[in-house]
This record gives structure tokens, C-alpha cells and sequence, in this order.
């Protein structure tokens, strides 16, 4: 058995859920391990059971762990893709964030039919989402702020992505298409209101529900990323076969990384 630990924002969520159905594919038997919710209370808990994924969650946990002589613990070392994760030997605890597609790229279409929110969306989503669907073209705009800019230990592993890269962002994407809209996410919208002065924008202003607002982004036609999961995922769950994504080359402030997928265009 293959134990997958699952922590951290959606977005990290979502690459390890990604990774771990990834090891299932390939023949092993995978749980999740979601007990570490029970202290983490950054970025709203466990969000993956708002989608309709499959990969059962291991249960009492701890006294599973215990009861196995030869379960071994394998933790990721680092941003760069490690094939040593797809050839594991079995009774196997697995750490890691997995942030790189090469991880579960071959199973995209297995994914975009997990991926899909469960419940029903709420009514300023639904509202958002025939906006974008009635545009012609259109691109998503994610800042992200919060604990990248409070919290002094984020800010130095993450930074944050300056106004320039989306002005430079903002203005590739006009040259390619014209009358572009843009709708512009953020988790400090009015900062991002007073500073990011954009023609042509919707600012997504409601009660942030984050698997609806990643769901918003991924209709848009093309996507400027921050230097977050989140929108990364917003960006690559976008079906449009002709999209452009834009994503910070820098995604860490000093992490060397395979991110952004090889097909976007990094600033």
C-alpha cells in the first residue's frame, strides 16, 4: 500500500492528489492521508472532497502506521521532478508538494473529469461564470497576496509577483488578442483594485469560495498565473486547446523548479 499525504492550500492539495492517482494508474493501491488537517488551519482545511475524486482516505491512521514492521517514509527533497516516485516498492509513506506536471501529466484527462466541483455553485459564481462564457475573449488574472506579504517566511520563500510582470503579462496578451477582458482574482481584491489599474476588467469581488473561483478561472480562454498553486491549477484545468498562460519564471525566491508547464510563457 501507497500512503499519499495530503496538506497545504488547495493547490498543493491538488498536486498531490494529482501525483497519488497518478501511482494508482500505474497499479498500487493508494490512500490518503488527511489526519495533518486536524492542526493545519491555514487556507480553510480539506478542500478536495468538494470534487468528485475517488482515492479513498486511509483511516485511523496512526494505528495503521504503527501495525506495519516495514512501512517506510519517502519524502520528497526537492522542486525537481523525481522519477524514484513512480517506481516505489510498496508500503510506502509519501510527503511532498509534487509541483510539476511531469508527475501526473499523462493521466490530464482522468483528472479534468475528478476535477469537477460536486456541489452546486453558488449564485455570484454562477453569475461570474456567464459573464466569462458570454465574452469572446477573455483571461484570468491571479494575484496573490495574504501570508505571501504578512507572514515573513513566505515572503522570503515565495516573494510575491511584482506589477510589472502583469503589466508585461497584460500587454503580450492584448497584442495576441484583441478586446481582451480580463478578470482579475485576488485574496486582497482591494488592494489589488487601488493598484492594478487595468482597462477592460472584472474584478472578481464576492465572498472568495476557492474551488468555485479556480472553476472561474479555468473558463477563461487564457490565464496570467501568480506564483501560486492556485492559479496554476486554474491554468492548467483550462480546456481551451489554443490557450496562452503567462507564469513568473521566478516561482520561488531561491528554489530551484519545475513548475510552470513547459508550453507557457514565463516573465
Amino acid at each position: 500500500m501507497i500512503i499519499v499525504r495530503i496538506l497545504g492550500g488547495l493547490g498543493n492539495q491538488m498536486f498531490q492528489y494529482a501525483c497519488a492517482k497518478a501511482l494508482e494508474q500505474k497499479g498500487y493501491h493508494v490512500k490518503l492521508d488527511i489526519s495533518g488537517f486536524k492542526k493545519y488551519k491555514l487556507h480553510g482545511g480539506y478542500h478536495l472532497n468538494k470534487y468528485q475524486i475517488d482515492l479513498k482516505k486511509a483511516s485511523n491512521f496512526s494505528n495503521f502506521i504503527s501495525k506495519v514492521t516495514f512501512f517506510k517514509h519517502k519524502k520528497e527533497k526537492s522542486l525537481i521532478y523525481d522519477a524514484t516516485f513512480k517506481s516505489l516498492k510498496g508500503n510506502e509513506y509519501v510527503k511532498g508538494y509534487f509541483q510539476t506536471e511531469k508527475y501526473f501529466l499523462e493521466i490530464r484527462s482522468l483528472l479534468l473529469k475528478q476535477f469537477i466541483i460536486s456541489d452546486t455553485i453558488s449564485n455570484s459564481t454562477k453569475e461570474y461564470k456567464k459573464q466569462i462564457l458570454e465574452t469572446i475573449n477573455t483571461c484570468s488574472v491571479h494575484i496573490r497576496r495574504g501570508d505571501y506579504v504578512s507572514n515573513s517566511k513566505s515572503n522570503s520563500i515565495h516573494g510575491t509577483c511584482s506589477l510589472e510582470y502583469y503589466r508585461e503579462a497584460v500587454k503580450i496578451i492584448n497584442e495576441k488578442y484583441k478586446n481582451s477582458i480580463f478578470f482579475v482574482f485576488s485574496d486582497d481584491i482591494s488592494w489589488t483594485k487601488e493598484n492594478l489599474l487595468l482597462e477592460n476588467a472584472v474584478y472578481i469581488d464576492h465572498k472568495t469560495i476557492p474551488h468555485e473561483d479556480l472553476y472561474l478561472m479555468s473558463l477563461c480562454k487564457h490565464n496570467i498565473t501568480a506564483n501560486s498553486s492556485f492559479s496554476w491549477w486554474g491554468a492548467w484545468l483550462n480546456k481551451n486547446d489554443t490557450k496562452t498562460v503567462i507564469a513568473p519564471k521566478e516561482w520561488f525566491v531561491t528554489k530551484e523548479n519545475e513548475i510552470a508547464s513547459k508550453h507557457w510563457i514565463t516573465l
